[in-house]
């Protein structure tokens, strides 16, 4: 009797810890989504506020935007685990998490196609999913087949990238960020590119100057700015050739700028819109 009582105190000592090992945090949408991927969306505890793809996540907890975490609120899930996108942060809070004895893994910040396998690869490890390696050459086969499309795309044309989620500012896409690394892949010409770093704001002198062909924007930015015909007013927008041919491309953010697993197929369809000669 006392044998199968210590058996039976054993599996629910054991079942515990392999429960706790299992309280992730996911912090950034592509984060999320690979993991929901690789068939471990059961061990997530928690994600930020950019992870809203697949749909399951939205019965998730939300511990806030990646960029604004808060040591308190991350610590109140209990995690055991903390993957992340390389901007997630405050640093200083991150550093607060791993002294509370969390293991925090982030993700180096690289906007390339060849990251997100890498990405892949190294949840997987972390996660022990057994399926990461086919998972990865499933994307990297996808990425192949896109790459041979690229390469039959001879023009340039002249894109401007405008991120309005807010639909107050209005701001362009200048050099080091994923929008102007997406542009770059779809075989277009930032026309920001060379005067600045980072995002700024738009002024309708630079944006007429710029002359873009298309507009790239997010959908949410779209929405927000009460639709396309709005979102044409702003900043000299619609004064430019791309607005006047209402050539304004724009798609949900996660899946725009998240350098996830449907990366070759977004690119597809970006390079397919903007290169309709070359179909």
């Amino acid at each position: 009797m006392i044998k199968f009582l210590l058996v039976g105190v054993w599996l629910v000592v054991t079942s515990h810890f392999a429960y706790a090992e299992e309280r992730l945090v996911t912090i950034g949408g592509a984060v999320t989504e690979i993991v929901f991927a690789l068939g471990k969306q059961n061990e997530i505890v928690a994600t930020d506020i950019t992870s809203y793809y697949p749909e399951a996540t939205q019965s998730i907890l939300k511990i806030g935007y990646m960029r604004t975490l808060s040591a308190e609120g991350l610590l109140s899930t209990k995690p055991t685990l903390i993957i992340a996108e390389a901007g997630a942060g405050p640093r200083n809070v991150l550093d607060q998490i791993k002294k509370a004895g969390v293991t925090v893994i982030q993700l180096d910040e690289n906007y390339s196609p060849l990251q997100v396998a890498k990405n892949i690869r190294l949840i997987g490890r972390v996660l022990k999913a057994s399926s990461a390696e086919s998972l990865a050459k499933e994307y990297e086969n996808a990425w192949q087949l896109t790459q041979k499309k690229l390469a039959k795309m001879e023009a340039k044309p002249r894109i401007l990238f405008v991120l309005d989620n807010t639909g107050k500012n209005p701001q362009a896409a200048g050099d080091d960020t994923a929008a102007n690394a997406i542009i770059n892949l779809i075989q277009g010409r930032n026309v920001m590119a060379g005067k600045y770093k980072g995002y700024r704001p738009l002024t309708a002198e630079s944006v007429i100057a710029a002359a873009p062909d298309f507009i790239i924007a997010t959908k949410e930015g779209v929405e927000a700015s009460g639709g396309l015909e709005s979102f044409l007013e702003k900043s000299g927008l619609g004064l430019t050739p791309a607005g006047q041919s209402k050539r304004v491309i724009y798609r949900d953010t996660l899946r725009l700028l998240g350098f996830t697993p449907r990366l070759p197929k977004m690119i597809d369809e970006l390079s397919s819109a903007t290169h309709p000669l070359s179909q």
